[in-house]
């Protein structure tokens, strides 16, 4: 049997976008209202879906699938922190505790409840 848990109690947010934010990235909270793209080693909120007109949309709930690079995340609760290349790696310290529901060694990305 195939699960899919995708949509799952996914939220999003519009922000204003920093200067250089691009689709696909991992987000962080720059400023008041502002998303700009979490770097090496920092906490995220999520990743940036769209950036138009200034604006992006941020996920902030829900399940997510992510890129990774280093050693695989550890299935059930991990810290996690934003890679230099836009995705994740674990971490002892600096990211945040998320719900690793699956991964994927060959594609390297993780499924992550955020």
């Amino acid at each position: 049997m195939n699960i899919s848990l995708n949509g799952y109690g996914t939220g999003y947010v519009t922000l204003e976008a920093a200067e250089g934010l691009t689709e696909g990235v991992l987000a962080k909270i720059s400023a008041n209202h502002t998303a700009a793209a979490a770097g090496d080693g920092e906490a995220f909120i999520g990743p940036v879906l769209s950036v138009r007109d200034g604006l992006a949309l941020c996920q902030l709930s829900g399940i997510c699938t992510v890129a990774y690079t280093g050693g695989a995340p550890t299935l059930g609760y991990d810290m996690l922190a934003a890679d230099a290349s836009g995705g994740i790696k674990t971490t002892e310290a600096g990211g945040r505790t998320v719900l690793v529901t699956a991964v994927d060694s060959t594609a390297m990305t993780a499924e992550i409840l955020l």
